[in-house]
């Protein structure tokens, strides 16, 4: 994820430039400068490069059980970042950052920390979103989505929902602008590949509070190829987000085929236009501007509170 953020930051966002990396394992962090070329300045230590290098905002995309940590650092000097999801690894701590967080947005009037919930800024999701806006196929009565990443190196059972499900719960609070009403957990037969100890696949089945029922299956070790899908049956049609990125809807008995091609080993060649408009807003709120689609700390405390008190 460093990786990816830093090479849109640095060759696709315009006005905005990477001036520091801070990476833990210096071999590492100095070949992604050099692969960049951009002579940003490396640091292990985040603290001490915030403290030294002035800086309009930073990128969060450290391992999940930092997300909270750094935040709070960020929020001690008073400076902006884009966290990736999710805002923490437990409830308790996203209660503290969203403790902190909105005080500091009270005092100085704009929020401070925004959530890396990139699907928001995908063209498929937005347009159909606007779909569902314009009720030009009536009500949407259910959906059915997968997220299945190829290999997810060390992911825990509980890391499968909060990394990866919560993509699902923030996209479908975002797209039906509603909120989680039920959620249940269930384990279906584990695949071969999974780790000893992690539960593998799970499938997640819910109702939003304006009664759209949600199936949606997670899979973090499929072996076969980067795999993410929506289909949303309305009253009068469906609508399909593809691996591809591709969207087809379903209506007046006219069906539009999906191409085909090769699949990704993840999710950063998917939604690499995703991360750069996300990027393009979130930089845009360091001169002053705002974005509808930008995803808050709030954002964050609601999914992880849907996974920690809905899930039964």
């Amino acid at each position: 994820m460093g990786t990816g953020h830093a090479t849109y930051l640095a060759h696709h966002v315009d006005g905005a430039s990477l001036v520091a990396v801070c990476e833990p394992q210096h071999e590492a962090g100095q070949k992604l400068i050099d692969d960049l070329a951009i002579g940003a300045t490396l640091w292990s230590d985040v603290e001490t490069m915030l403290d030294s290098t002035p800086l309009d905002g930073l990128i969060i995309a450290s391992p999940d059980r930092f997300h909270a940590w750094t935040i709070g650092v960020c929020l001690d000097r008073g400076l902006p970042a884009l966290c990736e999801k999710p805002l923490a690894e437990n409830l308790r701590d996203a209660h503290e950052v969203y403790q902190r967080h909105s005080e500091m947005e009270s005092t100085l009037g704009r929020p401070l920390i925004h959530l890396g919930f990139m699907r928001r800024f995908d063209a498929a999701y937005q347009k159909t979103k606007a779909i569902i806006d314009s009720g030009e196929l009536g009500e949407v009565l259910y959906v059915n989505a997968s997220t299945r990443n190829v290999h997810s190196e060390g992911i825990t059972s509980s890391q499968l929902l909060t990394n990866i499900a919560v993509h699902e719960i923030d996209i479908f609070r975002w797209l039906l602008k509603s909120e989680w009403d039920t959620l249940v957990v269930n384990y279906p037969r584990a695949t071969r590949h999974t780790p000893e100890g992690v539960k593998d696949p799970v499938v997640l089945t819910g109702t939003m509070d304006n009664s759209v029922f949600v199936v949606a299956d997670v899979f973090a070790h499929n072996h076969y190829g980067y795999d993410v899908r929506t289909e949303i049956t309305f009253e009068r049609g469906v609508v399909r987000i593809g691996v591809f990125g591709d969207i087809a809807v379903t209506r007046d008995h006219t069906y539009v085929t999906e191409p085909s091609g090769p699949m990704k080993d993840n999710w950063i060649p998917r939604f690499e236009n995703a991360y750069v408009a996300e990027l393009v807003a979130w930089t845009g709120t360091l001169r002053d501007e705002s974005h509808p689609d930008l995803a808050t700390v709030e954002d964050g405390v609601r999914a992880l509170e849907v996974l920690a008190t809905l899930v039964n």
